[in-house]
């Protein structure tokens, strides 16, 4: 099943089931918190939970386009090293504005994946709040009831606070929550180990989906109030994730191998001269580009451009990043993620071009380039400093605070730093983890 169609599955279910539609508001977080990007699909619905102001429509569904690269969300570290994890993604969801109950809500999710969606119930399991004495809260039977109903109760399991209770950043909201899990494993794998086993340890194939909240209370200095006015048991916020249902629905081990990320992928291939699935440095470089040349194609679309402000150096960010991989891991010293525009631009929209494309591309040519030219001025002032700081004086050890210096003030990357002073015959007077603070 292709992308569109799962997005068309996903609106016309809701559409029936009486939801207004809305759009994916712009990506560029416009209130006053300190949130730069929106990072889920509650952002634009936070006044109607906090009772500010009142909602037009009490069931709502959207398609968010949502970013995290910044603050304590961002998963921009884990971009390559995983299967599913992206600094960009789209995510499903519906909600009630004190209509419909998280009865409801579950049977919704299962219904749509179900029959809709056609996943077997073999593969899921669901994880309920097992409750809290600390808090004074208790363990969430009705969610339990519920889904034995609907699939074999031995795949349903209960989790802590840690797994099952939302708490929605900024917003002093928070809720027990249901997820669902999807088992992807071969038919091997599960006779080996059971997957109620698998969840929620870090299993690359037993995939968390979708996040059922209900939402009924604030919390403040990690205090839950539960006797709150303003909301009631009604109150439901739902995620997914579309890639990774994308990944489950097209029978794929990786959101990368999904139609979202293949015609990119073919590119990358075609102008770096490597193949994907041939090398793990190559796969690792393949993927981290072909996450931030969507993050860096959906902000730029907002009108943002790279500079050293707030949006526009998260872009130069991604930029440096995609190029440092690709210079690492393959001795690639040209400007390319330009290139990938076009194509980038197809996987999202189908209708013709749009105006802004070849501007993208202009300012994106142009930041890669500077990235280059500063590269090169940069390494020829590092060979200067350590000439005259060390060479001259003929010191063996560099110490691990001129190495971050080096970071800090130039942008120069350990690798780099390191290949030339080993070339030199100089000694890293520094622990295995020096590059905890430094990147890559």
């Amino acid at each position: 099943m292709k992308y569109n169609k799962i997005k068309k599955i996903f609106i016309e279910y809701f559409k029936n089931k009486k939801h207004k539609i809305y759009k994916s508001l712009s990506i560029v977080n416009k209130d006053k918190s300190n949130l730069m990007f929106i990072n889920s699909g509650i952002i634009q619905f936070k006044k109607y939970f906090l009772g500010i102001k009142n909602p037009k429509y009490l069931r709502i569904a959207n398609i968010q386009k949502c970013i995290r690269i910044t603050g304590k969300s961002s998963d921009l570290k884990l971009v390559g090293y995983d299967n599913y994890h992206h600094t960009m993604f789209e995510m499903l969801g519906n909600w009630s504005f004190g209509d419909y109950s998280l009865k409801l809500a579950i049977k919704y999710a299962l219904e749509l994946i179900i029959k809709k969606y056609k996943i077997s119930k073999d593969n899921i399991y669901i994880t309920i709040f097992k409750g809290n004495k600390f808090n004074n809260l208790v363990k969430d039977y009705e969610s339990y009831n519920i889904c034995k109903k609907l699939i074999n109760k031995k795949n349903i399991l209960f989790f802590g606070l840690k797994h099952n209770f939302w708490k929605i950043d900024n917003f002093n909201l928070c809720g027990p929550s249901v997820e669902i899990h999807i088992d992807i494993r071969n038919k091997k794998l599960k006779k080996k180990i059971l997957g109620y086993k698998l969840i929620n340890k870090n299993n690359k194939y037993l995939i968390e989906l979708w996040n059922i909240v209900n939402i009924k209370y604030l919390i403040k200095n990690n205090i839950i109030y539960k006797n709150n006015n303003k909301l009631s048991n009604n109150f439901i916020d739902t995620g997914m994730g579309l890639e990774r249902l994308c990944m489950i629905l097209q029978k794929k081990k990786s959101t990368y191998d999904t139609d979202l990320f293949k015609p990119i992928i073919k590119k990358i291939e075609k102008i770096l001269l490597i193949k994907y699935k041939k090398n793990n440095k190559y796969d690792l470089v393949i993927k981290i580009v072909s996450d931030h040349i969507r993050s860096i194609f959906i902000i730029m679309l907002n009108d943002i451009k790279p500079n050293n402000k707030k949006h526009g150096y998260i872009i130069k960010k991604l930029i440096r990043r995609s190029l440092i991989y690709t210079y690492k891991y393959l001795n690639f010293k040209k400007p390319f993620l330009f290139k990938l525009i076009n194509i980038v631009y197809k996987t999202f929209y189908k209708k013709k071009k749009n105006n802004k494309i070849k501007i993208i591309k202009l300012y994106l040519k142009k930041e890669e380039k500077l990235f280059f030219l500063s590269l090169k001025k940069n390494i020829k002032i590092m060979k200067k400093l350590i000439y005259i700081n060390y060479l001259k004086l003929n010191k063996k050890f560099i110490d691990k605070k001129f190495i971050y210096f080096l970071y800090e003030t130039y942008g120069l990357f350990y690798f780099i730093i390191k290949k030339y002073i080993i070339k030199k015959k100089l000694i890293l007077e520094i622990k295995k983890n020096i590059n905890n603070n430094i990147e890559i």
